[in-house]
């Protein structure tokens, strides 16, 4: 027998993803993650706005149950670690923090 429209119960729209909570837990997973972490906030706008990281972190946060306070775990990266690395590793090569090492920051300091 089907239950009357009226007594079906109607779930609660999801909580918005916490994105700055989630890349700050994935980061330390990444060998890069010392050098990366005074970029947090910029990280964070970023995976918010690019469809792709957006969409890895979103199933890297459902597989480790995020949301409802689960923790993330190497294992939750699944096939997403992939993009989530790269990200970080091309992020990482265009910081600041990389490129004093090889002379070429401040921005036209060196070669200017």
């Amino acid at each position: 027998m089907a239950t009357p429209p009226d007594a079906e119960t109607v779930s609660a729209p999801a909580a918005p993803l916490d994105f700055e909570r989630l890349v700050a837990a994935v980061l330390p997973l990444d060998h890069y993650h010392r050098e990366l972490e005074p970029l947090l906030p910029d990280l964070v706008r970023i995976v918010q706005l690019n469809d792709q990281l957006n969409g890895a972190f979103r199933r890297i946060a459902d597989r480790a149950g995020f949301a409802e306070g689960g923790e993330v775990e190497r294992k939750h990266l699944g096939d997403d670690a992939e993009a989530v690395h790269t990200f970080f590793e091309y992020v990482y090569f265009a910081s600041p923090a990389f490129l004093s090492t090889v002379g070429e920051w401040p921005l036209g300091g060196v070669r200017g």
